[in-house]
């Protein structure tokens, strides 16, 4: 799924209830028109048959939707099976508490005997509601949520449409611009792993989304296996942006949709002259100073092309020798408080970080800060989603399994600016 920005409060609370209501009134109408037969004595006008079907379904559509809106907070409308499982607590809730409503207003005694008429009828009388509460969730929410964010369907890049959320500033506070992962990528995977990948891009944007960050899509490369590591491409420091400069060709096509993507964002860019190599993934941002791995794919010339071009922004950059190719941002990372996570054997001199603290797994120390207290970490680090509580931070564990197979890290799956 492609999110092309985080909701303000406002939008998302009305897309909630849009969504909600969307499905309570299919479910309704549904319930309805397999339910509301005609008097076959004629006793009774089609009318007063619809108005008494009406009258006994309404109370359960109405719990419906109150309990299918508050489950929207929990971002269940993001896929068919989540809604799915939202619209069976929905119609359980909804059609118990109806019927109680119904015998205790009859002044019939809630008993044992009562529980199992309440229960029984949702193979009896509440079917039809039952099963239309949860294929309308199931079909209904996900596309009417999309829709009412201004997002795009899911495999297809981000759109903006009329009455959507402007665009985020680069210059904002939080925002992060994110690809979606590309059929070259995948291509050789099974359809399972495939799905698995897409749905933990969609939880890391999702997180992305649920701490205050506008999200961007940059346009898919579906031809380019590494197009979803877009850290790679260039260093977000507000609006300055240092694109990167690789040696060789092999992923200089990535940079065209970024630049442009970040360029109608409010960025101001540099570029390093050559013989300066130059690999974003390299660099490491912590209070007013840059780390940055030299050893790996920067060159000493990168180095001192970088130092010139945030002079004037006040940063301090500080080379970090790292052991073979690993690119400083998987095995580093500085938290709110200035602590630094380190993969020790990867840093070649940890003594040039000063104080740190070493995690017990390689993925440990790829974290990105989600807000001043709460630090997304991959699955794949258990022990250190430990220790960070131990420090006193709270954990957003996400799997990107899928992504650590193809060679990414959670920081270089997106591009972040906080200034």
């Amino acid at each position: 799924m492609t999110h092309p920005t985080s909701a303000p409060a406002g939008l998302r609370f009305s897309a909630i209830l849009t969504t909600a209501l969307a499905s309570s009134a299919v479910t309704l109408l549904g319930t309805l028109l397999f339910t509301n037969e005609r008097d076959l004595t004629f006793v009774l006008s089609p009318w007063e048959t619809f108005a008494n079907a009406f009258v006994l379904a309404l109370p359960a559509v109405v719990i419906y939707f109150v309990v299918l809106a508050a489950l929207g907070y929990v971002n269940v409308y993001r896929t068919w099976w989540t809604s799915a499982l939202a619209g069976l607590l929905a119609v359980l809730v909804g059609g118990t508490l109806a019927y109680m409503l119904q015998i205790l207003t009859n002044e019939i005694p809630l008993n044992a005997e009562a529980w199992n008429v309440i229960f029984g009828e949702f193979v009896g009388l509440n079917f039809p509601f039952a099963v239309i509460g949860i294929v309308a969730a199931a079909l209904v929410c996900p596309p009417v949520y999309r829709s009412a964010l201004g997002e795009a369907a899911p495999g297809v890049p981000a759109r903006y449409v009329a009455g959507a959320a402007p665009q985020p500033s680069i210059v904002e506070s939080g925002s992060a611009f994110v690809r979606i992962p590309s059929s070259a990528m995948l291509e050789d995977q099974d359809a399972e792993v495939r799905e698995e990948a897409n749905e933990q891009w969609e939880a890391m944007v999702a997180a992305f989304e649920e701490y205050g960050w506008g999200t961007q899509a940059i346009p898919e490369l579906d031809n380019e296996a590494r197009a979803a590591f877009v850290g790679d491409t260039a260093l977000v420091l507000g609006e300055q942006v240092v694109l990167s400069k690789l040696k060789g060709d092999e992923r200089r096509g990535e940079l065209a949709t970024v630049r442009q993507t970040l360029d109608d964002a409010g960025a101001v860019f540099d570029e390093l002259d050559a013989p300066a190599i130059f690999d974003p993934a390299d660099v490491v941002e912590g209070p007013g100073v840059l780390y940055v791995g030299v050893g790996a794919a920067t060159n000493a010339a990168g180095l001192r092309g970088l130092r010139a071009a945030v002079r004037d922004r006040g940063y301090r950059v500080v080379a970090v020798p790292v052991a073979g190719k690993s690119a400083l941002s998987d095995v580093l990372s500085v938290l709110p408080d200035g602590t630094k996570l380190v993969w020790r054997p990867a840093i070649e001199h940890p003594e040039v970080l000063g104080e740190q603290v070493s995690v017990p797994e390689p993925r440990g120390a790829a974290v990105i800060v989600l807000d001043e207290q709460t630090v997304a970490i991959p699955a794949s680090a258990p022990e250190t989603a430990k220790l960070l509580s131990t420090l006193g931070y709270k954990t957003e564990v996400l799997d990107i399994s899928a992504f650590e197979s193809a060679g990414g890290t959670l920081p270089r799956l997106s591009l972040r600016s906080r200034d």
